[in-house]
């Protein structure tokens, strides 16, 4: 885990300064300006400009890891102050996100995997492939353009904390978790389904069949929970891509989570906020990675180490 986080933030530092012509120095001191002119001393020194990439990310993840991220180029503030009240944001869009696409997708891969007429295969493989291939901001747009300005059912922008009113927290929440949702169910819908068609070809679902157990206890009680097991493996990739995700629908519906702070980031070039906020990330997506891990293999009795 450790790892991971120092890479992926160094990674930043690195396609920051080689997109750059000049490097983070023509950001802080402005283009064509010598690190060696005395009006900038200061500055050079606050962001280690004259050291390589790598021993400049070093010094920053040396005090990143003790809760200093810096300060903001751009804004000349605190980045843990800036970024604090928003990760709670963008972390509820995301969790709740993976809920819905895991609990649609374990459903319609699962009715997949047990249809018997090719008409009906055909039209759930149809309708698998729309949700996976459809972008978060296609469904944001037809969302906001339905439920929104057609229907009037829900708000088009804004965002409100749930401790101010878990109402408007939900309405606000809808459109947002259904945009990102939806295609990462797509894509849990094809490991669930792939993975159950497997498992009803084991041994032991054909000897259930051979005893006249019910199709429906074989299918819930036998089935279904193996046929999950290769989906705990991926909720951390499915969490990585829905955070890609609430980066393009918090811009969309005007939330100001982490996702509009690393657009506006982006644009400015501002180096520090971007290796916080993908520090932030990171880490949880590889807690959630590694809490699937401990999961899988409390679920899946073949892992248990056999008492001795």
């Amino acid at each position: 885990m450790a790892i991971a986080l120092y890479l992926a933030t160094l990674l930043v530092f690195v396609a920051l300064e080689m997109s750059i012509d000049g490097g983070m120095a023509s950001v802080v001191l402005g283009p064509g300006q010598s690190l060696d002119n005395p009006r900038f001393a200061e500055d050079v020194e606050a962001y280690n400009l004259k050291d390589p990439v790598p021993i400049r990310h070093f010094k920053w993840a040396t005090k990143a890891v003790q809760g200093d991220f810096s300060r903001s180029l751009m804004r000349n503030a605190e980045i843990t102050p800036m970024l604090q009240p928003r990760l709670p944001i963008s972390f509820e869009i995301a969790i709740v996100g993976l809920a819905v696409a895991t609990a649609l997708g374990v459903a319609v891969g699962f009715l997949g995997a047990i249809l018997r007429r090719p008409s009906s295969r055909v039209l759930h493989g149809t309708g698998v492939s729309a949700m996976q291939s459809t972008p978060a901001f296609i469904l944001a747009a037809f969302g906001t353009w339905m439920f929104a300005v057609k229907l009037g059912w829900l708000p088009a922008a804004g965002w409100e904390r749930p401790s101010v009113s878990l109402t408007g927290n939900l309405e606000r929440l809808i459109m947002p978790v259904l945009a990102i949702a939806l295609p990462e169910a797509g894509i849990i819908a094809r490991i669930v389904q792939t993975s159950t068609q497997r498992v009803l070809g084991e041994e032991y679902i054909v000897a259930a069949q051979a005893k006249g157990l019910p199709r429906r206890q074989i299918l819930m009680r036998h089935a279904l929970r193996p046929a999950s097991m290769t989906l705990l493996t991926q909720l951390g990739l499915v969490l990585g891509s829905l955070l890609s995700g609430v980066i393009i629908v918090e811009r969309m519906f005007g939330i100001g989570g982490m996702g509009s702070v690393i657009l506006d980031a982006s644009t400015s070039r501002d180096l520090h906020v971007l290796a916080a906020a993908t520090a932030y990330i990171t880490a949880i997506i590889v807690v959630i990675r590694a809490l699937s891990d401990v999961v899988y293999r409390w679920a899946d009795p073949r892992l248990k180490a056999p008492s001795v």
